[in-house]
């Protein structure tokens, strides 16, 4: 694994963009439209738009690796908990897959292409 990032839904990506860019001054790593994506050195921040409103209280951790192969690799390991395969999103140009840790929690494991 490369990086983590930990993702929450936020209703106004233009004030989450002000708040941790140039309050907190987090640089921003990757705009993808719907998703914004803060370096905090310490590992990354993703804000999202387009969650469904029922995880609005819930985060989404994100386990970064740096080539499909890995990806792959960790379906491999984790296919029985997997909500499907991995699959190329082409909206936020990553590979991922989901699985639910055994207390409910959602993890993603991608990486960018």
């Amino acid at each position: 694994m490369n990086d983590l990032i930990n993702f929450y839904r936020v209703k106004d990506l233009k004030k989450t963009r002000q708040f941790y860019s140039e309050v907190l001054n987090f640089p921003l790593y990757k705009d993808q439209g719907k998703c914004l994506i803060f370096d905090t050195y310490h590992g990354k921040l993703g804000f999202c738009s387009h969650f469904p409103e029922e995880i609005s209280q819930s985060s989404c951790i994100t386990f970064v690796y740096d080539s499909v192969k890995s990806v792959d690799e960790m379906y491999n390991k984790l296919s029985g908990d997997a909500e499907h395969a991995p699959v190329e999103n082409t909206v936020f140009r990553i590979y991922h897959f989901f699985i639910t840790d055994p207390n409910g929690l959602k993890l993603e494991f991608q990486c960018f292409i």
